[in-house]
């Protein structure tokens, strides 16, 4: 099993693969010198993004940008994060990025990994891009492939005619315009730039772009799937419906009015609050479906953090760690 069940060491071992969004990620090392309070990666020693671009395209509005779309609401702070991570990260390991350039992952296929995986699990998107990377060797090959072609070897992961539509118009896209079918020049773009080259594509959203920045660009971004967006609106994380109407009826102005809370201006807030260090780690420990906690905190689970203990459904998590563990070796 890949957690560290039964004594529970103070750190667990650290994962060396995470498996979210139909993407393997491989872990760096782990510095001999570490605690899950404080995860220094080569992200969190990047220069802040210009808001002008090395495109010469403006910064994305949001996040990319630095705001909060709920000004005034104080969760969660730097430290309800920072602990949230280390009680995690006892148990199911920090995750850090590896380093140099030997390991980098084409960014393209990150985008159509991601593509892949939405609307179906990590498994059956995952299997959907070995196909099509079997089958088509080169990205090149997949634009000028004919569409029955890409959605026979994708059929397995569901919604093929409309993912092969997003897939091939991007890699068409980017070949009309730059003249090869890459998007590796985004590697020297900024956060916000990176938000704007790809959110232009159908079928690339800000969760998309934002797992591209955090796991390939080298941007802290925190990406919002379906686990995380769960998980902080079960933690008080996101403002409650009767929070937004009460807010709203005091404020002052427009702009002081908060929006709905969606996905999107849920990875707005979180990518506003979350310490960058934070980010990376923290997304791949509340999104591997493989070694994180939605191996034991599902869909059909609470998640909740008071006193500095984790709890699924009331109870300690090492608790229902050890309890699932169990049970699958039955």
């Amino acid at each position: 099993a890949p957690l560290g069940f039964g004594s529970f060491p103070k750190m667990a071992p650290q994962q060396k693969r995470s498996f979210s969004h139909g993407i393997e990620v491989a872990q760096g090392r782990k510095p001999s010198k570490s605690s899950g309070s404080r995860t220094v990666s080569k992200q969190s020693s990047r220069k802040p993004s210009s808001k002008r671009t090395a495109s010469g395209a403006p910064a994305a509005a949001g996040a990319a940008a630095g705001g909060s779309p709920f000004p005034g609401f104080s969760r969660p702070t730097a430290a309800d994060v920072t602990a949230l991570h280390k009680a995690l990260a006892k148990v199911f390991g920090e995750r850090r990025p590896t380093k140099g350039r030997s390991r980098r992952r084409d960014i393209l296929d990150t985008v159509v990994g991601t593509i892949l995986s939405q609307n179906t699990t990590n498994t059956n998107s995952h299997a959907a891009f070995t196909k099509l990377k079997t089958k088509f060797k080169t990205w090149d090959l997949v634009r000028v492939a004919k569409a029955s072609a890409v959605e026979a070897e994708i059929r397995c992961g569901g919604l093929a005619p409309k993912k092969t539509k997003y897939i091939q118009h991007i890699c068409r896209t980017l070949h009309k315009e730059r003249g090869e079918t890459s998007l590796e020049y985004l590697r020297k773009e900024s956060k916000e730039s990176v938000h704007n080259l790809l959110e232009r594509f159908t079928g690339v959203g800000k969760k998309t772009v934002a797992i591209i920045n955090l796991f390939d660009v080298g941007h802290p971004d925190m990406a919002v799937d379906t686990h995380v967006f769960r998980y902080a609106e079960q933690l008080g994380w996101m403002p409650s419906a009767k929070q937004r109407d009460t807010h709203n009826a005091r404020a002052v102005s427009a702009k002081e009015r908060w929006p709905v809370v969606t996905r999107d201006t849920c990875y707005a807030h979180l990518d506003a609050v979350f310490p960058d260090r934070l980010k990376y780690s923290m997304h791949l420990i509340l999104t591997d479906t493989r070694g994180g906690l939605p191996t034991v905190c599902t869909a059909r689970d609470s998640l909740a953090f008071e006193a500095g203990a984790v709890l699924v459904n009331g109870r300690p998590l090492r608790e229902v760690v050890r309890e699932r563990a169990a049970a699958r070796k039955e």
